[in-house]
């Protein structure tokens, strides 16, 4: 069921002080069983396809292992103590009509444009993050502003929708966020340089301010730019994946627009 309208989906009063409190809200089983087996058939046929196409080209990161495939216009992670296990996608609708076509569901938009502060919105970039089976790794800790205000002048006002496709356990690495982080600004980053230099430095946060966030498939989380979150290794027997929708306020362009202007110009 493709939900277009967005009649009964407004947030009600106490979801928005409870986004205002926390930096995020949850609503639990928003997509059905069949629909997420049907988000996930499309997610896994997608990752067979790039895998396919892999150079085998993968370099770390930071915390990261990418493979960056020009052709394809995308990031391709990979598990970085595990390197023939892929670890997520970004952006990836221009590849699946299916996966593109969702993002205009009314669950995702609706209290995307409550955080985005206005009506009209628009994709910035998606995301499929993969935690396979004992093998799928952490996610540290890490604002998304500072990975996105170098090119998008509105990172702040940035709304990400995360649809989890399989329950979601500590035990299979569930999202862990810090309620109220997104009222204190950037946190501190590591003092190095390239890319690492946009991951916060772990040892100025306090960790026990994190909630793991275990709900069960079909749940969404909805959340800004800067809110504190992380999620563990996959420590079960089964995949927790999740598929990420990033809007940002209508009238700027896709992080994949820039890219390819990017390469483009040299």
């Amino acid at each position: 069921m493709f939900v277009t309208d967005p009649a009964g989906l407004a947030l009600s009063d106490a979801e928005k002080a409870s986004l205002d409190r926390d930096g995020f809200l949850v609503r639990e089983r928003v997509f059905d069983a069949a629909e997420c087996a049907e988000i996930a058939a499309d997610c896994e046929a997608l990752c067979r396809s790039v895998i396919a196409q892999s150079h085998g080209e993968k370099h770390r990161v930071g915390a990261y292992m990418f493979e960056r495939q020009p052709d394809l216009h995308m990031y391709v992670k990979w598990e970085p103590d595990f390197p023939d296990e892929l670890q997520g996608l970004e952006p990836f609708a221009h590849l699946s009509e299916p996966l593109r076509a969702w993002a205009g569901d009314e669950r995702f938009l609706t209290p995307c444009r409550e955080i985005c502060g206005q009506g009209g919105i628009v994709l910035w970039t998606e995301k499929l993050n993969l935690k396979r089976a004992h093998r799928g790794g952490r996610y540290i800790l890490h604002q998304d502003f500072p990975y996105w205000t170098r090119e998008n002048p509105v990172a702040d006002r940035v709304a990400t929708a995360m649809l989890f496709l399989d329950d979601s356990t500590r035990e299979n690495g569930s999202l862990e966020a810090a309620p109220g982080s997104h009222r204190q600004g950037v946190q501190p980053l590591r003092d190095v340089d390239g890319f690492g230099s946009r991951e916060m430095e772990p040892s100025r946060f306090d960790h026990s301010r994190l909630v793991a966030l275990e709900v069960p498939a079909g749940s969404v989380v909805y959340f800004g730019s800067l809110l504190v979150h992380r999620s563990l290794p996959n420590r079960s027997d089964a995949d927790r994946r999740a598929l990420l929708y990033s809007y940002q306020p209508a009238g700027h362009p896709h992080a994949l627009d820039l890219a390819r202007a990017r390469l483009r110009d040299g």
